[in-house]
């Protein structure tokens, strides 16, 4: 049982498509270590379906949320239709909600679509993760055994991490945190060869806030990459000579579903990641009209080449908008 939480989300959707929009899932919000989205039911006896999905990466087999829902349709600044209730979701029991279709339809621009709005009070959570975070602006006892000190502001962690593996033999497993993950932090962790350095000031040309930024990434916390720094995170890896933070970002990358292929997409192409850039090709090439423009390409105006690798590439989320059905 968790303490209750309140979170408002508000999901931009199309209205309408020539199909009614059936299928079209938002971009993804998170809270309480979970993805939300809102997606498209489609039309029947005059009201437009839509439901609110959830899912987490860090789940177990069994998971469970509960909450309480007040949901609306909100026209210039306005909210109407309102509906209450509770929800039980598990596996793929989304929330389904219906809004009648005329007012939807008015509520709908051709450049916009229309916006429906969840406020979302989780009242308790089962198989859910809690995240994982490190302050490293205090000194852990037992666990801080070494400082850098960036801009005049210290950052406490470890040069290495120590911890019992349980075997036939108890034997102590030492993992050399910050060395191991960058070839330019191990020149100033060990200088000269002395193991025995406790604090470390590193030049002026370090900054704190990106330096903190990549030390989380070594550690996996769970807020050390988000939609507007990870291009900023991958920078600084690149720089830092960390192979291995670099890695981690292309799977948080790979992985996220806060984030639309187009980027995913320009991200791969600027770092060169790899494996990110063959998945995003593998992608693209499931789709029949990508088929379609490398066969033809004289049939398609640059504009157009434009319009469908974007449509196609935001499929990881959903349907392109393509604004009102005629």
């Amino acid at each position: 049982m968790t303490n209750q939480n309140n979170h408002i989300f508000i999901f931009q959707l199309p209205v309408l498509h020539d199909d009614n929009g059936r299928g079209y899932v938002s971009m993804a919000q998170e809270a309480e270590n979970v993805y939300w989205r809102c997606g498209l039911l489609g039309v029947e006896k005059g009201h437009l379906g839509v439901h609110l999905m959830c899912n987490s990466e860090d789940r177990s087999n069994f998971w469970s949320i509960d909450f309480e829902y007040e949901a609306c349709i909100v026209l210039n600044g306005k909210e109407h239709h309102k509906k209450t209730g509770t929800h039980h979701h598990i596996a793929r029991k989304y929330l389904a909600l219906r809004f009648p279709l005329d007012f939807c339809r008015k509520a709908a621009t051709k450049e916009k679509g229309m916006y429906i709005k969840f406020s979302i009070t989780v009242v308790n959570k089962v198989g859910i993760r809690p995240k994982r975070i490190h302050d490293f602006t205090v000194p852990e006892e037992n666990l801080t055994n070494f400082i850098l000190v960036v801009e005049g502001k210290k950052i406490y962690c470890s040069k290495q991490v120590n911890y019992n593996r349980a075997s036939i033999y108890i034997s102590t497993v030492y993992f050399q945190i910050l060395a191991m993950n960058s070839e330019v932090l191990m020149q100033f962790l060990y200088p000269n060869g002395n193991k025995e350095v406790r604090e470390v000031e590193l030049p002026e040309n370090f900054e704190y806030k990106k330096l903190l930024t990549l030390i989380k990434i070594f550690y996996n916390d769970s807020d050390a990459l988000n939609p507007s720094n990870i291009s900023e995170a991958l920078e600084v890896a690149t720089n830092m000579k960390s192979e291995s933070a670099r890695q981690r970002c292309e799977r948080w990358i790979s992985r996220t579903q806060l984030m639309a292929a187009k980027k995913k997409m320009h991200l791969a192409e600027k770092f060169s990641l790899v494996d990110l850039q063959n998945e995003c090709i593998a992608m693209l090439k499931t789709s029949q009209q990508v088929q379609r423009l490398f066969q033809n390409p004289h049939d398609f105006t640059d504009e157009e080449i434009v319009e469908l690798m974007d449509r196609v590439t935001l499929s990881i989320v959903g349907h392109s908008y393509e604004g009102l059905g005629k």
